[in-house]
């Protein structure tokens, strides 16, 4: 037998994740990669299925990590360069990939050869083992190691050098090698996953950004903590402090994205297989992008007092501007302004009159941007008590004055001098049995009987909420036509509307309008009114006709056609208003959430509009809520009542100061059940507000103001380059 060669002789190998290095490099490159790129994780989850070696040469491939600023076990580093200074051959042998292990080894300076995995082969645990057996034999090398994996190695490896592990696995070490020396000063198994966290999530901004777009979501009902959305904008701008305009972007992405998908949990309610999910993240995806360019136009440095100053005008005026954009690309999606959340700040939000809910959304914006330079303030000028204070006085004066003015706005009001009865029925019909078309007459006939019921003491108006007419066929049409003559009311109802084209062809005859139906009290149908602002997705494909595949990810089979201007319902000879007219204007589903719509069907001597909605889609959430907060600010905008009929919630009404005076509940004291209601809607002189003459002017002028950013910031970009 021959003799066991010297110590200095025998190859040292040394593993690298977790025994030279305090970290992974594949979890390092896992970071960086995320914190670009956070949509990559779909991309790394295909990596994965074709193994942890495909996985680590893609992540090699599209990560360059620093070896210098990587943390090494300086203690056992030191060990290995004294070895190396006695002429000891010492190879690095991990699982990391080649790619990345390559820069460490040469920032090191002390290997001979490295072996590694090459996007085939994982060389960890027996892979490792197999290799350096047949490169050196058994017992024929030392081995450096640390984790469970390299108990495959030890047995076959003359000496076991230990190194940030465990008791347990030295003991396991001990148990299948002869352990020569160990470095286990400051050994924790939370190195790894800290400094995974910290690069993904706080360096990067990412959990800031998470906790921004959650504490907005709050905002919103419910629960409707609306002190949150004063915070929310100055914590986006935190996340994002000191960071490229690249990271900036991908920062005000998370935030929004976490915004988005928190809000609309409701979407996933959809009593629909599969098509929920596609559409909570889609549209959450796509909203995210607004808060994204928002942080990226204002993360900017501004020096003076009065630059500061304009600093946060101009980030409340792009995030307005972004809104508006919102309520109008692709149809529009106007849904949970940043200003809505003060819905219950009734003498703040009388501004809206003026500026529509963009003046609310500005204000918040403001105050929350001057918030973060005070904050800054205090942390960059300690020595100074007082330095904060410039940062925060004009918007809190603003907000205060603004505040004053609306009390003393709505100390005017005047007693109404005519009321309109109105009866408001909620069926609650869960939208399965909506699709169900065996259900349709015992529907209709339980809605004809609340109706009955709701009118026992008399009124003036029936409403019906959207969807709780099956089928206008012609049993129905006759059914209502008996039924608004024998209790002599006028009835406003939605149900689709089906009119020959006036192009048509042999597959396509008939145009379908989601409509809403006014009958008076003879039974005779005197108007009707065509939606226009569409759910995408719902009740319409965009460029369907350019794009057919996206019919796929959507259950709806047909199309609705869009109607192009507003109708006034007029109801003559009422019995509370005797030789009147009184003029009310219906807007269906969530057209009470775009401003400019419901500016216009309230522009013509309205003294109330009336909102058919649906609602029953989402069960028993939070978008019902969120739905009538929106809606607070179209009367506050035209000053008028806002009467609301929903298949389960909200059913109420609110009076032209955005105060919702009576909301439906059932007799457990649900929203969302079925029932009925009895309210006094006011009627009074219509007053034009300044909002309603003149719309958008605000929103418009805050436009001008972003697009002058935006140029700057491209003419900018192009110096720079």
């Amino acid at each position: 037998m021959p003799p066991s060669p010297p110590p200095n002789q025998v190859p040292l190998v040394v593993d690298m994740d977790g025994t030279l290095l305090k970290t992974d490099l594949m979890w390092e490159s896992l970071a960086r990669i995320l914190q670009r790129n956070p949509f990559v994780i779909f991309a790394i989850l295909i990596w994965w299925m074709r193994g942890r070696a495909f996985l680590k040469r893609k992540l090699g491939a599209r990560s360059k990590v620093d070896a210098s600023t990587l943390p090494y076990n300086e203690k056992f580093l030191r060990w290995l360069r004294e070895q190396k200074s006695a002429g000891r051959t010492i190879i690095l042998a991990t699982a990391a990939d080649l790619q990345m292990v390559l820069s460490v080894a040469s920032h090191v300076g002390i290997f001979d050869e490295v072996l590694a995995s090459d996007g085939k082969t994982n060389l960890r645990s027996k892979n490792k083992l197999n290799l350096l057996v047949e490169k050196f034999g058994e017992r024929g090398f030392d081995y450096a190691g640390n984790s469970a994996a390299d108990l495959a190695v030890w047995p076959a490896a003359r000496e076991a050098i230990v190194v940030n592990a465990s008791a347990f696995l030295l003991k396991r070490a001990s148990q299948s090698a002869t352990v020569a020396k160990t470095f286990l000063d400051g050994y924790s198994p939370f190195v790894i996953p800290a400094r995974f966290f910290n690069e993904l999530f706080i360096r990067s901004g990412y959990l800031a950004a998470v906790a921004a777009g959650l504490l907005l979501a709050l905002a919103f009902p419910k629960p409707g903590i609306a002190g949150f959305a004063w915070v929310a904008p100055a914590l986006l701008l935190l996340a994002a402090h000191n960071k490229s305009a690249g990271d900036t972007f991908r920062v005000g992405y998370v935030g929004g994205l976490s915004f988005w998908l928190a809000t609309l949990y409701w979407l996933l309610l959809i009593p629909a297989p599969g098509y929920p999910i596609l559409g909570w993240l889609a549209l959450g995806a796509a909203m995210a992008l607004f808060v994204a360019v928002w942080l990226w136009l204002v993360n900017w440095r501004a020096g003076f007092w009065s630059q500061r100053l304009l600093w946060s005008l101009s980030g409340a005026a792009v995030w307005v501007a972004l809104e508006m954009v919102r309520a109008r690309v692709l149809g529009g999606f106007p849904w949970n302004f940043i200003g809505v959340s003060q819905f219950q700040l009734t003498p703040l939000i009388q501004i809206a009159s003026v500026t529509g809910v963009y003046g609310v959304s500005f204000l918040v914006v403001w105050a929350s941007l001057s918030l973060y330079s005070a904050g800054r303030m205090v942390f960059s000028k300690p020595e100074s008590r007082f330095a904060w204070q410039p940062e925060i006085f004009l918007p809190l004066f603003v907000v205060a004055g603004l505040f004053a003015w609306g009390e003393i706005r709505m100390l005017g009001e005047k007693p109404p001098p005519a009321t309109v009865s109105a009866a408001l029925v909620q069926p609650s019909i869960p939208q399965t049995l909506i699709w169900d078309e065996t259900s349709n007459s015992n529907r209709f006939q339980q809605l004809l009987t609340m109706s009955g019921d709701a009118l026992t003491n008399g009124g003036d108006l029936l409403v019906w909420p959207e969807s709780a007419v099956p089928e206008l066929d012609d049993a129905t049409y006759i059914a209502i036509t008996r039924f608004v003559h024998t209790h002599h009311v006028w009835l406003i109802f939605n149900a689709d509307d089906v009119l020959p084209k006036a192009n048509p062809s042999p597959n396509d005859l008939y145009d379908v309008y989601n409509a809403a139906f006014l009958f008076d009290p003879k039974g005779e149908c005197v108007a009707i009114y065509h939606k226009q602002k569409l759910v995408i997705f719902g009740e319409y494909i965009p460029l369907a006709n350019w794009l057919p595949f996206l019919k796929w990810f959507t259950p709806i089979t047909g199309g609705y056609q869009a109607g192009n201007e507003p109708v006034q319902f007029e109801l003559n000879n009422i019995a509370s208003a005797p030789g009147e007219t009184v003029i009310t204007s219906p807007l269906i589903c969530f057209e009470d959430t775009f401003p400019q719509l419901a500016r216009r069907a309230a522009r013509v001597r309205t003294e109330f509009l009336v909102n058919l909605t649906n609602d029953g889609w989402f069960g028993d959430g939070a978008e019902q809520w969120q739905h009538m907060a929106n809606a607070v600010f179209r009367a506050v905008e035209n000053r008028v009542p806002l009467v609301r009929c929903c298949n389960n919630g909200v059913t109420c009404w609110i009076d032209q100061f955005g105060r919702v005076r009576e909301i439906f509940r059932d007799p457990n004291g649900s929203i969302y059940g079925p029932g009925e209601m009895t309210i006094d809607v006011p009627i009074q002189p219509h007053v034009s507000t300044f909002y309603n003459r003149h719309g958008d002017w605000f929103g418009w002028i805050c436009m001008g103001i972003a697009v002058l950013i935006l140029a700057r910031r491209i003419l900018s970009w192009k110096g720079k380059s």
